[in-house]
């Protein structure tokens, strides 16, 4: 990561999270809930406070993308929008580039820049409210999987069905479930686990070496249970908008 301090600001569905990058170190983290509108007035105070000058965003909500952006500049840093059109240091071989989420090209490039010195192939699994999982090879990004994410998966029970109630997320799962809400948590434990098993015998079947990333705020569930090797990089959003920010600064010096 840069020497300097730099905002990174990670806009998802169920949460706003901002982070101050100091150097190769974490200088702040806070979270707050998406959906509650005080985080953009957090976000203005912490920007005044954070002694930043430049800042990336990373938004898969494109409604509050330019809203953030506006209230970052305000303060005085310099702030970079993540998405396909711009310079980025992976080339992305998708079919719709523009409609590649943020998130997901953050966390390829953050995968890529850190880890493709130990396996020619990255599978990265982002376990939060959708599952995504991604293949990087030979400096691509090659698309991969979206799934819903747990509570996403217990939710849709509840909602269309008669009788399944609402998720609890203290529940544990059982093989077999013993109750009804030890099945549904045990469901979606071996949907998402068995859908990272089978995409990576997919993804990796013509590689030598490859790794599986895993990140996000419900990887924890996935650790628990994957009958595969994982590097698990809670920051890997932070680490690739920082990367995507380097590139970007070093293509425009060489225009």
């Amino acid at each position: 990561m840069k020497t300097e301090r730099t905002l990174v600001l990670d806009i998802g569905n169920r949460f706003a999270k901002i982070y101050i990058v100091d150097g190769d170190n974490l200088g702040g983290k806070w979270i707050f809930k998406r959906a509650n509108p005080i985080w953009l007035d957090k976000l203005e105070n912490i920007a005044i406070n954070s002694k930043c000058k430049s800042g990336v965003i990373v938004s898969v909500v494109p409604e509050l993308t330019e809203m953030a952006h506006n209230t970052i500049e305000k303060s005085g840093i310099d702030s970079l929008i993540v998405g396909a059109s711009i310079d980025l240091p992976l080339e992305i071989d998708y079919g719709s580039p523009k409609r590649l989420g943020a998130d997901r090209i953050a966390d390829a490039i953050g995968a890529w820049k850190f880890y493709s010195d130990i396996a020619d192939s990255l599978m990265v699994v982002d376990a939060g409210t959708a599952i995504t999982i991604d293949l990087i090879r030979n400096n691509k990004f090659l698309g991969g999987a979206i799934l819903p994410g747990f509570n996403m998966m217990a939710d849709s029970l509840h909602s269309g069905t008669a009788q399944l109630p609402a998720p609890d997320s203290k529940i544990s799962p059982q093989f077999p479930g013993k109750a009804t809400e030890q099945c549904i948590s045990a469901g979606a434990i071996a949907a998402v686990v068995g859908a990272c098993e089978f995409l990576w015998k997919k993804f990796m079947s013509k590689t030598k070496t490859g790794k599986l990333i895993l990140t996000g705020g419900d990887a924890k569930k996935i650790t628990e249970f994957i009958n595969l090797e994982y590097i698990e990089d809670p920051l890997l959003l932070v680490k690739g908008a920082v990367a995507i920010l380097d590139n970007f600064r070093m293509e425009k010096k060489n225009v």
